[in-house]
């Protein structure tokens, strides 16, 4: 089933899909990159990925320099905002529309948000993570542009996995992570798989040593399903990373939930982050927003480190 409304409060749209058929396999798609002329950005390099066109956005982080990513144009952003609008909830063969770009009706990933900086620069900062990359398996929950996960696997992780439930967001960060070029040399290889964290039927991945998630609690339904995420890590024996930018709405649900599991005393931490520059459609971000600034400025994220799962109570 899917639902989806138009949040008036936050001037956003709020949806969510959900998949029945545990799909595991990443469906290949048509790549293709090219320069185009921007009359904003002369020097800005575009690629069509999956149908969308995207620019380059440069990020840089300690340790590993730049990291490039893609994000959806302004164009593309008002497309697939459309797309997600047009969803008729009652109709599947709409649902299954090939020609349809965002499958999950959520468009968010398609843009890159300020916690996906902060989480890559706590893990590049943290001596006891940095140092020990090189023997670290590491999945990220909701990759989005891939961020988190180009950043690591530059930073020599011994194994990457990227998983999101839009297969638009795994197009773009295996995109960005073999035809971009300082990505394209790393000594890490990405892998990418579709993952719904709402879909507790679809386990974690086992064999990893950190998960990682960045941003991805932007309702209570998914704050929660976050929480039961982080104590399934913990009883795999990994270690937890959540970054959170202020005023998602899924915070305090994620807190209680991750209460109610047995996971106690557990708060978010100020971190340094980065606003993201670029434009930005309003019912992906709402005017106002603290996430985003004509140019990349400090800003507080919130960070939990969850470093041994034996904090996990019952």
């Amino acid at each position: 089933t899917r639902t989806g409304c138009f949040d008036q409060t936050n001037n956003n749209i709020c949806t969510r899909g959900h998949s029945d058929d545990g799909r595991q396999n990443f469906p290949s798609g048509l790549f293709m990159s090219s320069p185009l002329p921007s009359s904003s950005s002369s020097s800005s390099t575009f690629h069509t990925v999956q149908g969308v066109l995207c620019r380059e956005v440069t990020n840089e982080l300690p340790v590993i320099g730049t990291v490039t990513v893609l994000e959806a144009t302004a164009e593309a952003q008002e497309e697939l905002v459309d797309e997600v609008l047009a969803i008729d909830d009652d109709n599947v063969d709409d649902q299954k529309n090939t020609n349809q770009r965002i499958k999950e009706g959520d468009p968010y990933g398609s843009v890159l948000w300020p916690a996906a900086w902060a989480v890559a620069n706590y893990i590049l900062t943290t001596p006891i993570l940095r140092d020990n990359l090189s023997s670290m398996s590491i999945l990220e929950i909701g990759t989005g542009t891939g961020l988190v996960s180009l950043a690591v696997a530059l930073a020599g992780a011994k194994q990457v996995m990227a998983t999101d439930y839009e297969p638009l967001a795994l197009s773009l960060t295996q995109y960005a992570a073999t035809n971009l070029t300082q990505q394209a040399a790393s000594p890490s290889r990405i892998e990418v798989g579709l993952l719904d964290i709402c879909d507790f039927q679809t386990p974690l991945p086992k064999d990893f040593d950190l998960v990682v998630a960045a941003d991805i609690m932007y309702e209570p339904k998914t704050g929660a399903a976050m929480a039961h995420r982080v104590v399934e890590a913990l009883r795999n024996g990994c270690k937890v990373i959540v970054g959170d930018s202020p005023g998602r709405a899924g915070r305090p649900m994620f807190l209680q939930t991750l209460q109610e599991l047995g996971v106690n005393g557990q708060v978010f931490q100020e971190a340094v982050g980065r606003t993201c520059s670029g434009p930005r459609h309003d019912l992906i971000c709402g005017k106002g927003s603290t996430s985003v600034s004509e140019t990349p400025q400090e800003m507080s994220v919130g960070i939990m480190c969850l470093l041994e799962p034996k904090i996990l109570q019952g």
